[in-house]
C-alpha cells in the first residue's frame, strides 16, 4: 500500500539546524547542496548485524517557499484545514499555519510503500528531532499533529489535548469557532512584556563589560595589568549592582583569568557590540549606528559610565527609554535587515528592497533607515550584490545581533541570549 506523504512545515527557516539535529543523533547525513540551503539529504541509521541500514531522505527547496506564491500556498493549506470538522483551538491552529514559512518533505518517491506516520517506525523519532528543531509541525493529508506526532486537528475531528502548538509571535486568544481577524487587538495578558527601563540599562551595562573583558583577550599589554584591568571591571559590575543581570556564560568569560577565553566565545562577545548600540540609542544614551557600519566601542562604553562609577550611579538614577513607537519602527526595520542578509546568503542575487518594504511578509516597513542603489539594500556605495564580500559579511554578523537587541526590547524573550532572530 502506498502511505501518505508526510511533509514538516514551521515559521522557523533552519535548514542548517535540521542537519545539525540528525548529526546530534548520531547519524551520518549525507547531503547534496551547502547545509544552509541543501536539496537532498539521505539519513543513514546506524549499521546493525544483518538487517538493512536504515535511511531516510528529505528534500528542501528555498525556491518553494521563498518566492511571492508561497503566501498562496499558505493560504490554501489553512483554507484546507478550516474546511476539517471543528477541534477546540482550531482558530489557534488556523493562525499557526498561516505563519509558515519554512518546508521539508521526506522524499515520496523514495518512502511511498515505506514509511507511515502511524507506525513505531524508527525513523519516525529522527523526524520529530528535526521537527523539535525547527518548532514545526508534520502535515500528511489526513491530519496536521505536533512534533512528538500527537494529533492537533484531523479530518474527522479527532484532536489530542496534549498536542502542542508551535511558538508564534503573541498574538490574539480566540475562542472556539472565531476566526482570526487582522484587526483584533492583543489581550493586555498576550502582548510582548518588554523590560523596564531600568533592566535595559543593566543589560546594556552588562553587555558594555563583557564586551570591554572581551576585547582584553586581544589587548598586547603586559598580563599583570590585564589583570589589573579585570579586577577593576569586576569591582565596578559590582559597585553598579548589575550582578543580577549577567547571564551564566557572560559570568564565565568575567571571572576567568586574562588569556584563557575560548577564541570562539572572544569573538562572540565583541559581536555583542552591535546589539549594545541599539540598547544604547534605545536609552538616548547614543546615536543610532548607521546599518552598514560597525559601532564605535570606546564611544559605547563612555556612553554606558565603565569604570566612572560616578557617571553610573546618574545613568542608574534616571533610565529612560524611547516610546514604543521609535522601538517598533526600528524593530521592522532591523528585521528587514537581518531578513535581507540571510536571504541574500541563501540567494545571492537582486532584489527590489523598495517593493519589498512596502508588502512584505511581516506588513510593510520604513526604508528611510537604508540607503538604496538599483533598487536593492546598499552596502557602502553598492547595491549588496556587487558590494565587498567582506563588508557583507560583517553586515550579516551585525544585522543578526542587532535584530536580538531590537527582539529583547520589545519583549521577545526574557533571557537575552536565547533571543530568538529567526526571519
Amino acid at each position: 500500500m502506498a502511505y501518505e506523504p508526510i511533509n514538516l512545515f514551521s515559521r522557523r527557516i533552519d535548514p542548517r539546524g535540521v542537519i545539525t539535529a540528525l548529526r546530534e543523533l548520531g547519524l551520518e547525513v549525507q547531503v547534496t547542496g551547502p547545509e544552509d540551503d541543501w536539496e537532498q539529504a539521505v539519513v543513514l541509521g546506524p549499521k546493525k548485524f544483518l538487517r538493512k541500514r536504515l535511511t531516510l531522505a528529505l528534500t528542501h527547496s528555498s525556491d518553494y517557499y521563498d518566492n511571492p506564491n508561497w503566501p498562496r500556498q499558505v493560504q490554501g493549506m489553512r483554507n484546507y484545514f478550516a474546511g476539517f470538522a471543528d477541534v477546540p483551538r482550531k482558530a489557534q491552529i488556523l493562525d499557526a499555519i498561516s505563519r509558515f514559512r519554512f518546508a521539508i518533505a521526506v522524499n515520496a518517491e523514495v518512502h511511498h510503500e515505506d514509511l507511515s506516520i502511524e507506525s513505531g517506525d524508527e525513523r519516525l523519532q529522527w523526524l520529530q528531532a528535526v521537527c523539535r528543531q525547527i518548532d514545526g509541525v508534520f502535515f500528511t493529508p489526513s491530519a496536521l499533529r505536533d512534533a512528538a506526532g500527537r494529533i492537533l486537528i484531523e479530518a474527522g475531528g479527532h484532536a489530542d489535548p496534549q498536542a502542542v502548538l508551535p511558538q508564534v509571535p503573541p498574538t490574539v486568544e480566540f475562542k472556539d469557532g472565531e476566526e482570526p481577524s487582522a484587526d483584533d487587538d492583543l489581550d493586555e495578558e498576550d502582548e510582548p512584556q518588554p523590560p523596564s527601563d531600568d533592566r535595559v540599562l543593566r543589560r546594556a551595562m552588562v553587555l558594555a563589560a563583557v564586551t570591554n573583558r572581551a576585547f582584553m583577550e586581544l589587548d598586547e599589554e603586559p598580563q599583570e595589568d590585564l589583570e589589573e584591568l579585570r579586577q577593576e571591571l569586576l569591582a565596578w559590575i559590582e559597585e553598579a549592582g548589575i550582578s543580577p543581570e549577567i547571564e551564566p556564560d557572560e559570568w564565565e568569560i568575567l571571572q576567568v583569568p586574562v588569556g584563557t577565553v575560548p577564541e570562539q566565545s572572544t569573538i562572540d562577545a565583541i559581536w555583542r557590540l552591535e546589539g549594545l548600540g541599539v540598547l544604547a540609542w534605545a536609552l538616548k544614551l547614543h546615536p543610532l549606528v548607521v546599518y552598514d557600519e560597525l559601532v564605535k566601542t570606546a564611544e559605547l562604553q563612555e556612553a554606558l559610565g565603565i569604570y566612572d562609577p560616578e557617571r553610573t550611579q546618574e545613568l542608574l538614577a534616571h533610565p529612560e527609554l524611547r516610546t514604543p513607537e521609535e522601538l517598533e519602527q526600528l524593530r521592522k526595520q532591523l528585521l528587514a535587515f537581518n531578513w535581507r542578509m540571510v536571504n541574500f546568503r541563501v540567494h545571492p542575487g537582486a532584489m527590489d528592497f523598495v517593493e519589498f518594504s512596502k508588502n512584505c511578509w511581516f506588513g510593510s516597513f520604513d526604508i528611510s533607515l537604508f540607503r538604496i542603489v538599483n533598487k536593492d539594500l546598499a552596502i557602502g556605495s553598492a547595491d549588496i550584490s556587487n558590494a565587498d564580500p567582506q563588508s557583507i559579511d560583517r553586515c550579516k554578523s551585525a544585522a543578526r545581533e542587532r535584530h536580538q537587541a531590537i527582539n529583547w526590547l520589545s519583549g521577545y524573550g526574557t533571557r537575552y541570549s536565547e533571543v530568538d532572530t529567526s526571519t
